[in-house]
């Protein structure tokens, strides 16, 4: 997220500014492309013989050549690419207390010992190291100041932080077809101090029965992380007036067209329980959100205001938007559903959303 810089002083950032930079636009949102996750921005400003911030650790990652010594799986939750500007920074990095931390924190110098890696970044130099490495940095003497800019992405996007977004719809989905998940818990288990041991077999026995159903399923698990993504990522980089992004243009599809999908990678597709508040049944539905109509001005900006773009179809699309989502071009007439205005509606749809395009 770009950030105000102060000028002087400690070097720190101060509130957050809307990303209108146009390069810093087109480098976020082709990474936000490349990682199908966030990524933010700052800028940090320091004077000459100053420091920022004491020795810490953060929730994202950094990396150089010469610090890269994980695997590429390792390293995903969380990067982070400092590209420095102007002036020089000198940099410390030390050894990890907590490996892939998820939280920042502060270190004491004598407890980190001595920098296992100690170097200066000058002008046009790109540094990124891994999430968890301690490191702390100070503009050298006898400079006018230093300026850098950190690129970071990744964060909260573990393997944990998909298991919570998946298991409640694994959940709502057993529920349906198992009685034992339907049934009470024992009066006043919420009362207990300690869990017992029936509830600790009870849940046990849930469990493996969600990993049983799990193993070798194709469903559609991620809602709410794709969509948070869908709704709070950059917009696609354009020039000019961007008005391809919110009119739709070309041929009107029909049911002689073939379609494609355009902005492929700036839409997601999900299944979760319909979200209407009117249907007490709570029936799966199919949602399609996209981040075309989105405001740059907004990006990461933690607005409560932000709205989600997209459409909502019964489950029984699915089968014709994956024909959709995995084909380069495909005949409406050979969509997988049961009459032609099905089939027309559909693509009707995705085309004034600007989603499709006839070819």
């Amino acid at each position: 997220m770009p950030k105000k810089v102060k000028p002087a002083g400690d070097g720190k950032e101060e509130g957050p500014v809307p990303c209108k930079q146009d390069e810093l636009w087109r480098i976020q949102e082709k990474l936000e492309c490349y990682f199908g996750s966030l990524v933010g921005s700052n800028v940090y400003i320091t004077p000459a013989g100053s420091q920022g911030l004491p020795p810490h650790y953060d929730d994202v990652e950094v990396r150089g050549e010469e610090t890269a010594r994980l695997r590429e799986d390792e390293l995903l939750p969380a990067r982070v690419f400092i590209l420095q500007l102007e002036g020089e920074k000198h940099w410390r990095l030390y050894h990890p207390t907590v490996p892939l931390a998820r939280e920042y924190s502060l270190e004491a110098e004598d407890r980190i010992g001595r920098p296992a890696h100690e170097f200066t970044l000058k002008p046009g130099d790109l540094l990124y190291f891994p999430r968890g490495t301690i490191h702390q940095a100070d503009t050298p003497s006898g400079l006018a100041h230093s300026t850098h800019v950190t690129i970071s992405t990744y964060q909260s996007s573990s393997w944990g932080d998909f298991l919570l977004d998946t298991v409640s719809g694994l959940v709502f989905d057993t529920a349906k077809a198992d009685v034992e998940l339907r049934a009470g818990i024992p009066r006043q288990l919420l009362l207990q101090v300690e869990t017992t041991a029936v509830a600790t077999r009870k849940l046990s026995g849930f469990l493996r029965m969600l990993a049983d159903r799990l193993e070798g399923t194709k469903e559609l698990l991620s809602a709410d992380m794709k969509k948070d993504f869908a709704m709070n990522r950059l917009p696609p980089y354009y020039l000019g007036d961007g008005v391809e992004l919110s009119t739709p243009g070309g041929q009107l599809p029909g049911l002689d067209s073939t379609v494609r999908l355009q902005f492929r990678d700036h839409v997601v597709l999900t299944v979760g329980p319909d979200q209407d508040p009117s249907d007490e049944t709570r029936e799966k539905m199919v949602y399609i959100y996209h981040s075309l109509k989105n405001r740059r001005e907004t990006h990461m900006m933690g607005n409560e205001e932000t709205e989600s773009h997209g459409l909502r179809f019964p489950l029984s699309h699915i089968d014709a938007l994956k024909q959709i989502w995995n084909s380069s071009a495909i005949s409406v007439k050979d969509l997988k559903l049961t009459t032609d205005e099905e089939k027309q509606s559909l693509v009707l749809s995705l085309w004034t959303e600007c989603l499709i395009q006839v070819v």
